[in-house]
């Protein structure tokens, strides 16, 4: 497994193979990995391990990072955000994070936001990818169910004043791309659109799904 990875000038952490989301649309379901770098593992690195592998491959060419894998960062927090301390002692480069946004549930007793900020988080990509719980729930399978979709726009309120925050969602028949605007204009906050990286029949399969739900 690859704890760091990167193309070009941008540099990326993989700090968590586990996800509370089983996304349809997930690339981890068409590969092990992007950019040639392999990201899959059995289980998820320590922070000192995620120390390490920054430091160890750290490049001076760098100049965007982001702590972005396979799995869900906050669900390692703690390595996630020595990753995040680690590269701002490194380098003044911008730190992104891209996150499910399930902090409440999966971390009901911390402040997350304020805990990002602190380790020197200077933006977070929140996966909105719906409008609405039903479709979120039906596209993005959490094991929190229903309650997910909530817990990421309170997540997402719960960072604006910290950090700058982007919604993103992928691009995919059935997924109403104009409400998810709405519901992030509502938030005061940027939307990011996603292209679909996996095979055009699981696009397919996938607004048929979200057709019938």
């Amino acid at each position: 497994m690859d704890l760091t990875y990167w193309r070009e000038n941008k540099f990326y952490v993989n700090p968590c193979i586990e996800c509370t989301n089983d996304c349809l649309f997930c690339v981890r379901n068409f590969q092990d990995g992007v950019y040639g770098f392999n990201l899959a593992s059995e289980r998820n690195p320590t922070p000192e391990e995620v120390r390490n592998a920054v430091e160890n491959t750290w490049n001076g060419i760098f100049t965007d990072a982001a702590i972005v894998g396979f799995g869900e960062p906050l669900l390692n927090l703690k390595a996630s955000l020595e990753a995040i301390r680690t590269i701002k002692r490194l380098s003044d480069i911008p730190v992104r994070m891209d996150t499910n946004g399930q902090a409440s549930l999966i971390h009901p007793r911390r402040d997350v936001a304020a805990e990002l900020k602190n380790a020197g988080l200077e933006e977070i990509q929140i996966s909105l990818n719906a409008s609405s719980a039903e479709v979120y729930d039906a596209l993005c399978q959490s094991e929190f169910g229903l309650p997910a979709y909530e817990s990421v726009l309170q997540f997402a309120r719960s960072c604006k004043g910290l950090m700058r925050v982007v919604l993103s969602v992928v691009d995919i028949p059935g997924v109403d791309i104009e409400a998810c605007r709405r519901v992030a204009d509502e938030l005061q906050v940027n939307l990011r659109v996603r292209g679909f990286k996996g095979p055009p029949a699981v696009a397919d399969s996938i607004s048929q799904k979200l057709n019938k739900s």
